[in-house]
């Protein structure tokens, strides 16, 4: 009797996994390792959270360093820059530019006012990468988790900014956040737009 592992990973970001196993019928009698492997499958079904990720792209004719910089040392400016989108964030732990502060955010995302409050989590320099962990907020009404990674890239004389958005969704009638990366791609725009007239 063989027993195989298989590791899937969706085309949406998610991963799965299941077991197969090939075993010879004898006097068409029942298979109990196929019994005992449904059982754990539909175990892990239950106690195994999904994590899932939508990525979205935006090419910018701003500099990489310079959209970078904006994110990662001005954050408290964005609203400025946003062009409407973040109404306000303020500080309410550590510093601005440092890993782990805690920052809430007012904006808007489909024409609707939403808050966010979120930590600073990590930040990898070489790569132009940041990821901010939300821990309360209008999202977390329809997921358990999400993260926000931004990476910025140079792409030739623009530069390409990419986001990553980690989640869980609470259940699967949950659609996936599409509206959100909507207003990513906007809030993009309207800071690449902001920086090329300064």
């Amino acid at each position: 009797c063989k027993l195989f592992y298989y590791f899937l990973k969706v085309s949406e970001g998610f991963s799965s996994s299941f077991y197969k196993s090939q075993c010879a019928k004898h006097n068409n009698s029942a298979n109990p390792i196929s019994y005992f492997l449904g059982f754990l499958a539909s175990r892990r079904s239950k106690t195994m959270a999904q994590i899932r990720k939508m990525d979205c792209q935006v090419v910018i004719k701003s500099s990489a360093d310079e959209f970078y910089n904006a994110f990662r040392s001005k954050p408290q400016f964005l609203p400025k820059m946003s062009n409407g989108l973040i109404k306000d964030v303020k500080l309410l732990q550590g510093d601005w530019n440092s890993v782990g502060a805690v920052r809430l955010w007012s904006y808007a995302s489909e024409g609707k006012p939403q808050m966010v409050k979120e930590i600073f989590e990590k930040v990898d320099e070489k790569s132009k990468t940041m990821v901010y962990k939300l821990v309360e907020g209008d999202l977390l009404n329809s997921y358990n988790s999400w993260r926000n990674i931004i990476t910025i890239t140079p792409a030739g004389e623009r530069s390409m900014v990419k986001w990553t958005m980690e989640f869980e969704k609470q259940n699967e009638d949950i659609l996936d956040p599409v509206g959100y990366a909507d207003s990513l791609i906007a809030l993009t725009k309207n800071i690449d737009a902001y920086l090329l007239n300064v």
